[in-house]
């Protein structure tokens, strides 16, 4: 019955998700999936799986690439990427802290019963559409939004500070703006057990020595006299 359940549901899905769309990205819909393009170029996927032991669905979000990545990647930072994977943010409902796409704590909505399946891909689309479509968007755009998906969910992120620092460059701000001063007073004053990392925690001399950089051609260099030796990886 079970398997019988997950075809109907998954055929409505697709429906439901043929039907979405975004102000700034073309999405392609497959079985389970959203495709996020522009100008024909992929830069990721939304996607929705099935496990068999819990009996329910997860979410996921991949982007793959984005100018973001490529502005990090060329900065040639002395530390590896957070993530296990390639990507530039990997999220995924079975590691949310507060219930979010899931009906429970680890990210789940159950496999419905035959009469809930309807009510259950539509409460499906709207979660992807609310929590994960967004943060896919702010990665490709660069937009301001990035700079507080960054701090809330800094481990989905392969270089955090350094998307930190994109941000503010790509949006012209100056890196003593109101919006960095209070991002940069969040994250100092914000433990690294509630940024959930020990590692995103910038140590306070890489502050208080100017690790914000100078822009020049292509790369952000630390002031002269700078110590970015205590800094943890970002």
């Amino acid at each position: 019955m079970s398997m019988e359940i997950r075809k109907h549901l998954e055929v409505e899905l697709l429906a439901a998700l043929k039907q979405t769309t975004s102000p700034h990205l073309d999405l392609k819909a497959s079985k389970n999936k959203l495709g996020l393009l522009a100008a024909k170029e992929k830069f990721g996927e939304i996607y929705v799986q099935h496990l068999t032991k819990a009996d329910g669905y997860y979410a996921g979000l991949e982007i793959h690439t984005c100018e973001a990545f490529s502005f990090c990647k060329e900065q040639s930072p002395p530390y590896e990427s957070r993530l296990l994977n390639a990507s530039f943010l990997s999220k995924s409902s079975l590691s949310e802290e507060a219930k979010q796409f899931g009906d429970e704590l680890g990210g789940i909505i159950r496999t419905p019963s035959p009469q809930a399946i309807s009510a259950t891909v539509k409460k499906i689309s709207e979660r992807l559409e609310k929590f994960f479509l967004p943060k896919a968007e702010h990665s490709v755009l660069g937009s301001p939004a990035l700079f507080d998906d960054v701090l809330a969910e800094p481990d989905n992120y392969a270089f955090p500070f350094l998307t930190i620092v994109f941000a503010a460059h790509k949006n012209n701000l100056s890196l003593d703006s109101d919006v960095l001063n209070a991002w940069r007073s969040s994250l100092m004053s914000t433990n690294s057990a509630q940024l959930g990392s020990r590692n995103f925690m910038l140590s306070r001399s890489c502050f208080t020595t100017n690790v914000w950089a100078t822009r020049v051609p292509g790369r952000f260099l630390p002031n002269k006299g700078s110590d970015t030796s205590s800094c943890s990886r970002a």
